[in-house]
């Protein structure tokens, strides 16, 4: 008998706006080019993720400014994950080209900006202006394929776009670190602007905008610009913002404990409720609409959806962590290493694309990608000091490949609840969960082995007189950890180890709460997918 939670039951009561009809459907004239101008923007989507990863220390040395290297992350964290949201609402009233434009442009000229960049500080912007950009590649390739794709069909093409992806991700941890040792750092940024470029030529000549956008939308009587939710853009971006910046300060740049950590929590707390308030009670045309989390299974499936955001990202953190500080792995060799989840990522959102078009099931695909990721947490919280070669490439399948199957499934499974005219911000919605959970799951796991690692190695080297200055260098720097005494070394070693540990068994804890949440939502209200 099939599960009434899993069957997904067309409603009547309200139509979809503008829904490609299944029965009926055949791709639109200069489908492929669309596609095209799309997965440029997907692929460079994950080629940055990866490629600038490897060459943070070698930028930071070459200006002299190590100690501000993490805002070469944080920077483009901290606005992409603010933005994310804006792109869904934003091109519900603007269109979608416009959007899709900014995106792309914006990326690009922050790519530009960086590989010109005289200064540390000048590269800390412009990394933040990409960010800006970056926030809408992928979320603006999703909703332009909302538009063109029944929903019945979007699961092959969505385990395309993750495929897409992942092959970025995999080309920027090969080719990272041998273009910085080449010929330079610079061009990690500047060989993203010929594929950013052909995207927004295809995407001016071929990417539509769907008819009749804003007839769902409440009418304001004024023009295009007085539809935007100005005070709740501003309270979004301001009180997300803060937030990044306390979580990547605190545990690194300053201890929790610090007035500006915590005044920025709480600062940021206060900010998100009022923007909470203004989006339920004041805006008419909200940038997140209170119904997307409301109601039981809505907010069950995101809460899921950003406890597996927690889980993924702090696992994929740790796990080269573990090999350069643990192993002693140099970048070239950790990166290597990545190839294998980098892969299962990606072969897990086909799996998840076949299963969705042929059978409908994305709540089964939810909860079974979960269970992968808890079973490939636990593995990896497994890890002694020194394993086989063998379980480095099996033990770090699993996970990924269930973060494959979870991703696709959790931005569908929203979506279904709600009409077809809601799409672009549940998808958004969807993805700023998922990168708040991130960035969550990075700031917490990060805390723990740097406390793991204060306390480990205070206990160790109580008796050297430079304990202080050298538990500092350790916590600081992973090359600092080779040139290290046998001994010292050693016990550095064991010190992330440990720490490492308790970030994994953390990581598993986290999927497993989101595995507890798909189980208890109830789909009644869900379209069937596959009918």
């Amino acid at each position: 008998m099939e599960d009434p939670t899993d069957t997904l039951e067309p409603r009547d009561d309200q139509p979809l706006l503008l829904a490609p009809d299944a029965d009926t459907w055949t791709p639109p004239r200069s489908f492929f080019w669309i596609e095209a101008a799309i997965m440029a923007n997907v692929f460079l989507y994950g080629f940055d993720t990866t490629i600038t990863a490897s060459t943070y220390a070698v930028i930071s040395s070459d200006f002299d400014a190590a100690n501000m290297a993490s805002w070469l992350t944080t920077s483009y964290l901290v606005t992409s994950t603010a933005f994310q949201p804006l792109y869904g609402r934003f091109s519900d009233i603007f269109g979608r080209r416009i959007c899709f434009f900014v995106s792309t442009v914006t990326f690009s000229l922050g790519c530009l900006g960086c590989g010109a960049a005289g200064n540390v500080l000048l590269l800390i912007c412009m990394r933040a202006l990409s960010g800006l950009g970056g926030a809408g590649l992928m979320t603006m390739a999703t909703i332009v394929n909302s538009d063109m794709i029944p929903f019945k069909n979007r699961g092959i093409y969505q385990a395309m776009q993750n495929g897409v992806m992942g092959f970025g991700m995999i080309c920027g941890a090969s080719f990272g670190g041998s273009i910085a040792d080449s010929i330079g750092w610079r061009w990690c940024f500047l060989s993203q602007v010929p594929i950013a470029v052909m995207g927004l030529v295809l995407g001016v000549l071929y990417v539509p905008d769907p008819a009749g956008g804003l007839e769902h939308l409440p009418s304001t009587n004024g023009s295009l610009l007085s539809r935007v939710d100005v005070s709740g853009a501003f309270l979004l971006v301001i009180g997300i913002s803060i937030q990044l910046v306390a979580l990547s300060l605190g545990g690194n740049e300053l201890p929790w404990s610090s007035p500006w950590v915590v005044g920025c929590l709480f600062g940021s707390t206060l900010i998100l409720i009022v923007f909470a308030w203004v989006e339920s009670k004041v805006a008419a045309i909200p940038i997140i609409p209170p119904r997307m989390v409301a109601g039981k299974f809505p907010f069950l499936i995101q809460t899921a959806n950003n406890f597996q955001g927690l889980s993924a990202y702090a696992y994929l953190f740790m796990l080269p962590l573990y090999f350069q500080c643990v192993l002693l792995d140099s970048a070239t060799t950790a990166g290597t290493r990545l190839i294998i989840p980098s892969l299962a990522t990606p072969l897990g959102g086909l799996v998840a694309g076949i299963v969705m078009s042929r059978w409908g099931k994305l709540l089964s695909i939810v909860q079974i990608g979960l269970v992968c990721m808890v079973l490939g947490n636990a593995l990896v919280t497994s890890f002694e000091m020194e394993e086989p070669v063998w379980k480095y490439l099996v033990y770090v399948f699993p996970a990924n490949f269930g973060q494959g199957m979870v991703n696709p499934g959790t931005l569908f499974t929203s979506p279904a609840f709600f009409d077809h005219s809601d799409h672009a911000v549940s998808a958004s919605t969807t993805y700023l969960l998922r990168s708040l959970g991130g960035v969550w799951g990075v700031a917490i796991t990060s805390a723990i082995v740097q406390n793991t690692l204060n306390a480990r190695l205070t206990k160790a080297f109580h008796d050297l007189p430079n304990k202080n200055a050298l538990i500092d260098e350790i916590r600081h720097s992973v090359d600092a950890i080779r040139s290290l005494p046998p001994d010292i070394q050693l016990a550095a070693r064991r010190a992330y180890h440990q720490g490492i540990q308790y970030s994994f068994a953390t990581s598993t804890i986290f999927a497993g709460v989101a595995f507890i949440l798909a189980c208890l939502a109830q789909g009644r209200g869900l379209r069937n997918t596959h009918k």
